[in-house]
């Protein structure tokens, strides 16, 4: 018997179809996002199911110049590091990586925990064959840097902390939803429009002109490689339950440390890196003047010689 409710055109709308609650509006497949962003030298390494990818300045059979691990922040990528990685491979051994939940990389099957970084990156330099490196972060990968320095003291010879969260403070109004209940179903179920994504990282520098369109097409497309969206949400959700971050392994970091800071950073305000310095005994802290929340970017050039001058010393390992 005809029944009228199947041709009502409103079953046919595409809310309405099971599969449109599965789908993730406009995102981009892995394969998409490699063919633009993969870069000659890249490399990946299986990790939990994962293809983890890095960078790696040396064969694993170089050891003479000293390891520095590069962690990048939110909804960012290794491509961040780039300016450093080739100021630094003359006296470094640099490895960068997409960390799990961003860039190539992607999702983490476990979506995040306590320690997911931590102990994920005592597993990836594992996996190189490394027992210690310096290590560098910069804003959400500052506080993975000094977490893993605190956990995983053997693996971590010195610490660059780059405009590092570890502090409260105020995320923007896009960070702030996506850390919302059913934050990353509602972004990557939504439209974004490029030039937000722009606009974003147009703020978090101090001189936006320095800002190009290669750089706001990279982000906006590591945002959009399917998954990232709500593996990015999880990570914010995770934090802001939290009430924060665990700032009592501060004090089990015992590393000389380097405190990097632009002094017109929108997001972590300098009083931040004089609360790191005063909970790191062993630590000395830098300000750029005129730059942002990314100086490794901004300020490549007097950024990345500070940095080697730092890891060059003779400072040595305090011990508790």
């Amino acid at each position: 018997m005809w029944n009228p409710w199947l041709d009502n055109p409103l079953l046919k709308t595409s809310w309405l179809q099971p599969d449109y609650w599965m789908q993730e509006t406009g995102a981009l497949p892995l394969e998409q996002v490699q063919q633009r962003w993969q870069l000659p030298d890249s490399r990946y390494l299986e990790i939990d199911g994962m293809q983890v990818h890095y960078r790696d300045s040396a064969d694993q059979q170089d050891s003479d110049k000293p390891v520095l691990l590069l962690l990048h922040g939110l909804f960012a990528s290794l491509h961040t590091w780039m300016p450093w990685t080739e100021r630094l491979v003359d006296d470094f051994r640099v490895i960068s990586l997409d960390l799990p939940n961003f860039g190539l990389t992607g999702p983490h099957p476990k979506g995040m925990v306590k320690h997911l970084y931590s102990d994920f990156l005592a597993q990836f330099i594992n996996q190189l064959n490394l027992s210690h490196c310096h290590v560098a972060g910069n804003s959400l990968g500052g506080w993975m840097a000094w977490e893993f320095a605190a956990r995983y003291p053997q693996h971590v010879d010195k610490l660059v902390l780059v405009d590092s969260a570890g502090f409260f403070f105020v995320p923007p109004t896009f960070m702030l939803n996506l850390s919302m209940p059913g934050g990353g179903w509602l972004y990557s179920r939504s439209r974004i429009d490029p030039a937000v994504i722009g606009e974003l990282l147009e703020q978090v520098f101090h001189n936006p002109e320095l800002v190009t369109q290669e750089q706001k097409s990279r982000y906006y497309d590591m945002m959009m490689r399917e998954g990232n969206r709500v593996a990015a949400a999880r990570v914010m959700r995770f934090i802001r339950d939290q009430m924060g971050f665990d700032t009592t392994l501060l004090d089990m970091v015992t590393q000389p440390t380097l405190i990097l800071w632009g002094q017109d950073d929108p997001w972590m305000p300098v009083d931040h890196a004089e609360q790191f310095q005063q909970k790191l005994p062993h630590s000395q802290l830098l300000l750029y003047p005129e730059c942002g929340h990314l100086p490794m970017e901004e300020n490549p050039d007097v950024s990345a010689d500070d940095c080697r001058r730092f890891l060059l010393s003779e400072a040595q390992v305090s011990k508790p």
